[in-house]
């Protein structure tokens, strides 16, 4: 993994995918917890289940707008925060 980092541009790549992953993952993980099926969310964020299924595909980037949303259907805050990766 290290060698594989050594490369701009596969770190870059890397870290977008990671990012990317994490979202998708913590908004499955809400809907879980929360006992909401894709469809029950998607009728709250007034969208379709198939765009659900999208957010928690790992090759989805949603909007800062999206978020929001999905934060709001669960009563939590949205939180940006940068981390250092060496």
């Amino acid at each position: 993994e290290k060698e594989f980092l050594k490369s701009p541009k596969m770190r870059e790549a890397y870290e977008k995918g990671v990012t990317q992953l994490l979202i998708a993952h913590q908004i499955a993980d809400l809907r879980a917890r929360y006992h909401m099926t894709q469809a029950e969310l998607a009728k709250k964020l007034h969208t379709t289940q198939q765009v659900v299924s999208r957010l928690e595909g790992d090759r989805y980037k949603p909007s800062l707008t999206t978020l929001e949303k999905i934060a709001r259907v669960f009563k939590q805050r949205l939180e940006v925060r940068f981390i250092s990766i060496l």
